[in-house]
This record gives structure tokens, sequence and C-alpha cells, in this order.
């Protein structure tokens, strides 16, 4: 067997026994994006499906079917929901509206939107969500629309974090 060949093979075979590529990603993206026209803040989180099918039947029940079952996409839309918390930098909460939720391809989506306050010179954060489940999930939050982006990553004992505009 040429050496290219048994090097490929080998490459194929290490790449399938990988249980990374069948497992969670245990990685979730928020968007907080200020919106001057509506003078709404809108928050959309962005779950890997997979990770969700495993985290409804941990939190829920383990016959919970986010895929085809209503009841436990709104679950989980209600959960993610009392994990995503915003706050004035003075510590004033900044509460927010569910807008609602949908499956879009390998994707769960879950809107919310609060008035943007006048004045408001930054915000403090908390995203908890799957983190109780999994200690090495990450909770990327992108805030857009007051100046540069800004990224924010919620893992492991980072609670609560400040971003100032």
């Amino acid at each position: 067997m040429p050496k290219s060949l048994y090097i490929l093979l080998v490459s194929l075979l290490l790449i399938a026994a990988n249980p990374a590529f069948a497992h969670q990603q245990k990685a979730a993206e928020t968007t907080v994006l200020f919106n001057k026209r509506t003078g709404q803040m809108e928050v959309s989180h962005r779950f890997y499906m997979h990770d969700t099918e495993h985290a409804v039947q941990s939190l829920f029940d383990k016959n919970a079917d986010i895929i085809s079952s209503k009841k436990t996409q709104q679950q989980f839309a209600d959960y993610v929901a009392k994990q995503f918390l915003l706050q004035t930098l003075a510590g004033a909460n900044l509460p927010l509206i569910d807008v609602g939720y949908e499956v879009e391809g390998k994707f769960f989506w879950v809107y919310q939107e609060a008035v943007i306050p006048s004045a408001l010179v930054g915000v403090k954060m908390f995203n908890g969500a799957l983190r109780e489940l999994w200690p090495t999930q990450i909770n990327m939050v992108n805030i857009e629309g007051k100046g540069n982006v800004r990224t924010l990553y919620f893992s492991e004992n980072e609670d609560w974090l400040v971003t100032k505009f």
C-alpha cells in the first residue's frame, strides 16, 4: 500500500473515531443589537439543535423532544429567557420581553427585546444558559449598534460581565 494512501486511511479512521464530531458543541451565540431605528435592544440567542436535544432531556424530561414538541420548544425558550439578564451599570434591571423562538436547520433560536434606556453608557450581562449542565459550555455575546462590535465570553466562573459604550 502506498504511504500516502496509508496516511489518508489512518487520518479518516481517526476523524471517524473522534467523538467530538458526533457530540455537542457546548457553545451558544447571542447577539444584542441596539436598533436605533426602533429604539429597541434586540436579543437573538442561537443554540445548536444537537446541544438542545441533550439539554432538554436533562433539564425537563428524559423523553423531551425539542424537534417536534412545541411544548418542549416553549420550555427551552422560557429557560433561556430566565438565564439571560441585563442591567444598567448602576445595577438597575433592564427587563426583556420574550418575542418568540424558532427551529432553523441545525439551530434553535430564542428572541427577546427591551426598550433602550436613554443615556445608557454600558450594560452588565449574565448568560448562564446550559452552564449548569456543562461546565465547558461557552456562551458568546456580541454587542452591536453602539460603536465597535464588542464580544463577551461567558465560561467557567464568568457570571456577570460588563461592557461600556
